[in-house]
C-alpha cells in the first residue's frame, strides 16, 4: 500500500511541477525568460526552507508536555503541522482564484479545458 501511495504521489508531483514549468515560461517576458526561471526556482526553494523551518517550530513546540524525556507531544505537533499545511494551501488556491488570465486559457489534455481562451476582439 505504501508504494502504491508513494508512487501516486510522484506522478500528482510530476503533473504539477511540468504545469508550473510550462506557466512560468509562457508568463515571463520574451527577453527574461531566463530571469523568470530562476527567479521561480528560488521562490520555490525560499519557500520549501521557510515550510521546513516552520513546521519544524510546529512540531516542536505545539502541544503539552509528555514527560521530561520525550518532550512535546508528538501527535499535537503532526496535527499542527498538518492544519498548517492545509491552511496555506487554501490561502493558496484563494489567491489563485483571483488572478485574471484569459489570453491562452490553460488546458489539460485534449478534453478537459480549466481555463477557456479569450476569443480576440477585432
Amino acid at each position: 500500500m505504501l508504494v502504491v501511495v508513494i508512487i501516486t504521489f510522484a506522478v500528482i508531483f510530476a503533473i504539477n511541477s511540468s504545469i508550473h514549468s510550462f506557466l512560468v515560461v509562457n508568463y515571463a517576458s520574451k527577453d527574461k525568460v531566463a530571469v523568470s526561471v530562476g527567479f521561480y526556482y528560488m521562490s520555490n526553494a525560499v519557500g520549501r526552507l521557510f515550510g521546513t523551518i516552520g513546521s519544524g517550530l510546529l512540531y516542536t513546540f505545539v502541544g503539552d508536555e509528555a514527560n521530561d524525556f520525550s518532550g512535546n507531544d508528538a501527535v499535537a505537533g503532526l496535527a499542527s503541522c498538518f492544519l498548517a499545511g492545509t491552511l496555506s494551501s487554501l490561502l493558496a488556491a484563494l489567491i489563485t482564484l483571483k488572478i485574471e488570465d484569459q489570453k491562452s486559457g490553460l488546458k489539460c489534455g485534449k478534453c478537459c479545458t480549466i481555463v477557456g481562451r479569450e476569443e480576440e476582439v477585432e
